[in-house]
């Protein structure tokens, strides 16, 4: 069983499924757009667009599972530096894609990491490098153009798409 623990910035952060024409995040209405076979249908945690600005040493959220899993964090290939918490997992060779709120606009691409996790929690920081936050244009446009990453779980005992 997957549980959200809580969020740092007290937004509310949802569950759905990976899949095309889902929604990407609780405060804006970006669809996934393609979908790998490999994360099509499991766990999917939609988190807020508007915490993309969090450090990647500050805390964002953490999540509870009774079973091993596999963590899968999306993570805008525009950004031009990983979060450091996020070098510790495996970049896969796949990538997600979504829509922009006019479903005929691509605005995204999203390569996947990989780490598996115990049973227990997991902790997910901040979305924004610090060597980021301390440009100006950055932190002055808030972020424009950028984006906050999602998250998907399969348990892995299993496979099943929790």
């Amino acid at each position: 069983m997957l549980k959200l623990i809580g969020t740092a910035s007290g937004r509310e952060y949802g569950f759905s499924t990976l899949a095309q024409g889902q929604l990407q995040y609780m405060d804006r209405a970006y669809q996934f757009d393609y979908v790998p076979d490999a994360l099509r249908g499991c766990a999917h945690v939609r988190t807020c667009g508007g915490d993309k600005m969090m450090g990647e040493n500050e805390w964002c959220f953490s999540l509870a599972c009774d079973r091993p899993a596999d963590v899968y964090v999306l993570y805008a290939d525009r950004q031009p530096q990983l979060p450091q918490w996020l070098w510790d997992f495996e970049r896969l060779r796949m990538n997600v894609t979504r829509l922009d709120t006019m479903c005929d606009c691509l605005k995204g691409y999203f390569s996947v990491y990989k780490k598996t996790f115990s049973p227990g929690e997991i902790r997910f920081y901040g979305n924004s490098p610090l060597c980021m936050l301390e440009e100006d244009w950055y932190r002055d446009t808030k972020a424009a153009g950028y984006c906050m990453y999602s998250v998907a779980v399969i348990d892995t005992k299993s496979h099943l798409k929790v």
